[in-house]
C-alpha cells in the first residue's frame, strides 16, 4: 500500500509546487492513532477497524475506500502444493498442521512466515481463517517483500502478501471460490478479486479526521481523478474511485 502511496505523492507533487506530502509507514493500527494523537493529516490502513472501539465515542475520524487489495497465499515455486482449503490453511498457522505430506506433498516441515500484530494484513488474515493460537514454527516479517524473500528462499515456506506484490519468484495459490465452496478452486487475478470470487479481498482505507482541512480535501480530490486512479491499478491495486480533475491547494500533508 505504501509503494502505491509513494507512486501516488510523485504524481501528485508534479501537479502543483505548493503541497508537498510526507509518508511514513508503521501498520494499520499505527496510522489509526496518529490521527487520534493529531500527529498526521491521513492514516493508512488494510483493515477495517471498529473506530468506535478503537477511539471511543465521538471520535470524529472518516473512513475512506481508496482502492480493493487481494491477500494472496504464496508458496515456493519448487513445492508442488498448488491448492489448500481454508481449513488446511488456518491448521497450517494455528500450528495443527506442520509437514507438507500431511497435504499431499513431500514430506518436510512447514515453515509459516507471517506479519507481526500491527499489521492490519495480519489482522484480517487472523480473523478470516479463526487464528486463536500461532505456530510456534510462524517466522514473523515486517513487509510484504520480507515474506515473498522468505518464501523464495526455503522450499518449506508458506506466506500470505497483497496482491499487487505477486512476483514470478513464487506460486501463489489457489483457493476455494467464495461462490463454489470447496468444490471449485480459484487463483487471485483482477477479474476474481473484482468481481469477488476470489475469498480473499479487502478494502483499503484511508482514515482522517471529520473537519475542514484543505489540505485533505485537496488529496482526496486527487484520489478521484482518472490520473490516480491509472496509478492505483498499475500498482496491482482495484480502484474504488471515480475520475475527476484534482483540486489542489497549499501547505504540506502527513500520511501515516
Amino acid at each position: 500500500m505504501h509503494e502505491t502511496f509513494d507512486a501516488l505523492k510523485r504524481d501528485f507533487e508534479k501537479l502543483q509546487d505548493t503541497l508537498s506530502l510526507e509518508i511514513e509507514g508503521g501498520g494499520s493500527r499505527t496510522g489509526l492513532m496518529a490521527i487520534k494523537d493529531h500527529s498526521v493529516d491521513i492514516g493508512l490502513s488494510s483493515y477495517a477497524f471498529d473506530l468506535d472501539s478503537v477511539l471511543g465515542a465521538n471520535h470524529g475520524v472518516k473512513e475512506q475506500i481508496v482502492a480493493y487489495d487481494g491477500i494472496v497465499i504464496i508458496n515456493n515455486d519448487l513445492n508442488p502444493i498448488e491448492q489448500l482449503t481454508r481449513e488446511q490453511i488456518g491448521g497450517i498457522y494455528r500450528g495443527e498442521i506442520v509437514d507438507w505430506s500431511e497435504l499431499g506433498g513431500e514430506p518436510g516441515k512447514i515453515m509459516p512466515v507471517m506479519r507481526d500484530q500491527n499489521s492490519g494484513t495480519q489482522k484480517y488474515f487472523s480473523e478470516f481463517f479463526e487464528l486463536s493460537t500461532i505456530s510456534e514454527d510462524a517466522v514473523i516479517a515486517s513487509e510484504n517483500n520480507e515474506i515473498v524473500s522468505k518464501v523464495y528462499e526455503d522450499k518449506r515456506g508458506i506466506g500470505f502478501i497483497g496482491f499487487a506484490y505477486v512476483t514470478l519468484n513464487v506460486r501463489e495459490l489457489q483457493l476455494p471460490s467464495i461462490k463454489e465452496k470447496d468444490t471449485f478452486f480459484i487463483a487471485p487475478s483482477f477479474k476474481t478479486i473484482r468481481q469477488g470470487e476470489y475469498p480473499l479481498r479487502r478494502g483499503l482505507r484511508m482514515y482522517y479526521e471529520d473537519k475542514e482541512n484543505a489540505k485533505v480535501t485537496s488529496f482526496l480530490s486527487y484520489l478521484s481523478s482518472e490520473r490516480a486512479q491509472n496509478i492505483i491499478e498499475g500498482n496491482g491495486l482495484i480502484s474504488n474511485v471515480s475520475g475527476e480533475e484534482p483540486l489542489l491547494t497549499e501547505e504540506g500533508l502527513t500520511i501515516l
